[in-house]
């Protein structure tokens, strides 16, 4: 049996993992871990400074409005390429 996990962002941008998405953070997609980490790792912007990732255009977006236009964009991008297979 394949373990099932959640990726889930916080307002940051900051990209996490866990099997419950924690007050303050918004899911990105929950399926088989493998998968979903994977699909993660290839999408997401990687900190150059630390083993951290992004929701690309969190970070550098100029208000709440964009940052979450970016993170809705990010998951649609995920769930399609997790739905293809």
């Amino acid at each position: 049996m394949t373990e099932k996990i959640t990726a889930y962002a916080w307002a940051s941008g900051l990209i996490e993992f866990g099997h419950e998405v924690p007050d303050g953070a918004l899911p990105i997609i929950s399926g088989n871990e493998l998968r979903v980490r994977e699909l993660i790792d290839v999408h997401a912007r990687h900190s150059r400074i630390s083993e951290q990732l992004l929701v690309p255009g969190v970070p550098e977006a100029n208000n709440q409005h964009d940052g979450c236009t970016a993170l809705i964009k990010f998951t649609e991008i995920i769930t399609a390429e997790y739905l293809e297979k």
